[in-house]
């Protein structure tokens, strides 16, 4: 379920508030409704509206996990397909200068290593700080969802104490008047605001997905330009030896 089974929560509370009963011999109103007193149903109905937003919340988080995931998966195999491509060059190299000290007195397999990690990071740099910044930029927006979840919970306290003192007023935060109809006001209020949350989240994935691709290009294109390098090194080295 989504924002949209919330909706309808709330349209099924907004219908209720009209089906209220007056008993003539005690003058007083009893809300009522088929299920049973209005304040329960309210009450229950604000439960299944959290149990929503949770289940909406965890899916959001499932994505946006999963996004991190491919993104440095991406990022793994560009490092992984690199090095395999030049293992083999860097292998014939190394034995052969090793039997040949002479060819070249300076020759260290470390720090050709090292210097071919460091190059292939830079070509990776640009999907390293996407990773971060979505990071970021997702557990704010999960941060969000769960504060109006929050809000959700908090409704049926707030205002039951709304309802019993005008005091409270000006700590209302969401303005609306105490009772069922506080309840109902509150959720419909709280509901744009998830959605709103909901809706730039889904815009922060697609936008970081369409620069994940973008960068795996550029990076693949780096990478491949590193692979050319170094195995030009060691192909000169080799010659130089022979």
């Amino acid at each position: 379920m989504n924002t949209i089974g919330i909706l309808c929560l709330l349209l099924s509370l907004s219908s209720i508030q009209a089906d209220t009963v007056v008993h003539n011999e005690t003058h007083t109103e009893s809300e009522t409704t088929n299920y049973g007193p209005i304040t329960m149903v309210v009450n229950n109905l604000a439960e299944i509206a959290i149990n929503v937003s949770d289940e909406t919340t965890g899916q959001l988080q499932g994505k946006m996990e999963r996004t991190v995931q491919d993104i440095t998966g991406n990022l793994e195999v560009l490092t992984t397909d690199a090095m395999a491509q030049l293992s083999d060059a860097i292998y014939e190299t190394n034995q052969l200068l090793l039997a040949n000290p002479s060819c070249n007195p300076d020759w260290n397999l470390e720090e050709l290593t090292a210097n071919i990690t460091d190059q292939l990071g830079a070509c990776t740099l640009g999907l390293g700080s996407l990773v971060d910044s979505f990071r970021q930029e997702g557990q704010q927006s999960l941060s969000n969802l769960q504060g109006f979840v929050q809000q959700i919970a908090q409704l049926p306290s707030l205002c039951q104490l709304l309802g019993q003192s005008t005091e409270l007023a000006p700590l209302n935060p969401l303005g609306f008047a105490g009772g069922n109809n506080c309840i109902i006001n509150g959720m419909v209020q709280i509901n744009k605001g998830m959605a709103q949350s909901l809706h730039n989240a889904s815009l922060l994935l697609v936008r970081t997905r369409q620069l994940s691709e973008e960068q795996v290009a550029q990076a693949q294109q780096c990478s491949d330009s590193v692979v050319q390098g170094i195995r030009q090194l060691l192909s000169d080295e080799r010659d130089n030896c022979e």
